[in-house]
């Protein structure tokens, strides 16, 4: 199983400049290089201080110079977005300038705040997203592009730069029936998040998506489920109940972008409460927050219900300084990582695998 930490580059507190929270990010990337995460994922969002990433691939090529092992991926790109032909190239350059380490991500979006101010139709997304995968898988298989749908026309075109992958590895997000299909028969790894709900929630989404999987011969052992978890490591109570506190913050934008009663000042997203949201102390209890033994404890239940084949960390979250957010990834990787080895007989070594990374 490998670990992955997840960015997704939120600035809570406005009067932090954004080059701040690239910083920030940086540094963390670099720790868990060293401590031998296996994958950087960065989220893509725009117009609001949710997340300050709204090009992940050029955060991607800056950290590939940066780097020299971690492999590095877009978790995910929000293909009804971009322009198919735009989004290939760049692929292909930032694999080629991070020696092969980019890994690919696919997602339709959800925000509709954020497709109104692109002029694309969020209702639309699914259609445009299948038909924007048709054309880059043409370009992965075949290193050419010819395509006529109804939304992209585009005449007999040759991949320039490619990337050094001879078959790119593949990160989806998304849980649309015939979406998950086709990610199956490509042998795309699934991700999934659920903010802070139990592992009961983890255990429900797998089940979805092992069962469209089931349906095009990959079995339950072998899905290469990806998941993605807020953690903080901390023996403070009081660090705790603000981590969790955090943890809620980040849920309440998000529901309010799914349910699209989103209010913003100016950048600002506003953390409304939403119906039958978790109390500070359920959502300690349900996530990996806490002591390294509770957080380590935690971690290792998510992981032997689920099975994964990936453990993605989100150690900065909510407005999280740099500082506590680093703190608590160099624990995780002292202190909480020799648990979960010992747990499981090494975290590397369990569950089923998601696929070669390339050299």
């Amino acid at each position: 199983m490998e670990l992955g930490l997840f960015s997704l580059l939120p600035q809570r507190d406005i009067s932090v400049g954004a080059g701040q929270v690239y910083a920030d990010t940086i540094d963390m990337v670099r720790m868990a290089e060293e401590i031998g995460f296996d994958v950087a994922w960065l989220a893509e969002h725009h117009f609001g201080n949710y997340s300050m990433c709204p090009s992940p691939l050029v955060l991607a090529s800056h950290l590939a110079g940066i780097t020299s092992r971690i492999h590095i991926g877009p978790a995910v790109l929000v293909l009804p977005l971009y322009h198919p032909m735009r989004v290939l190239g760049e692929l292909g350059m930032v694999d080629q300038l991070s020696g092969g380490r980019l890994i690919v991500g696919f997602g339709s979006g959800y925000q509709n705040f954020e497709f109104n101010r692109f002029g694309v139709p969020l209702e639309e997304n699914w259609a445009v997203t299948h038909e924007i995968m048709d054309i880059l898988e043409m370009a992965f298989d075949h290193g050419r592009v010819e395509y006529q749908g109804q939304y992209f026309q585009i005449p007999e075109t040759h991949v320039a730069v490619p990337m050094v992958q001879a078959s790119p590895r593949v990160i989806i997000a998304g849980n649309q029936a015939e979406y998950l299909y086709r990610s199956a028969r490509r042998g795309y790894q699934p991700i999934i998040t659920v903010g802070p709900a139990p592992v009961e929630a983890q255990l429900a989404v797998r089940s979805h998506v092992a069962k469209h999987y089931a349906q095009e011969g990959i079995s339950d052992d072998n899905l290469p489920l990806a998941i993605s978890r807020m953690i903080h490591v901390t023996d403070s109570k009081d660090e705790a109940r603000d981590a969790a506190e955090r943890v809620l913050y980040t849920a309440r934008l998000v529901m309010s972008f799914r349910g699209r009663y989103e209010q913003l000042e100016g950048i600002e997203v506003q953390p409304i409460p939403f119906a039958e949201e978790p109390t500070i102390e359920q959502i300690i209890a349900n996530m990996p927050i806490g002591g390294p033994e509770r957080v380590a404890e935690q971690i290792v239940a998510e992981i032997k219900a689920n099975r994964p084949a990936h453990y993605a960390v989100f150690a900065q979250f909510g407005g999280l300084s740099g500082e506590r957010a680093r703190r608590s990834l160099e624990r995780f990787g002292a202190e909480v990582i020799p648990l979960i080895d010992k747990e499981l007989g090494g975290i590397k070594a369990f569950g089923p695998s998601s696929r070669p990374l390339a050299a």
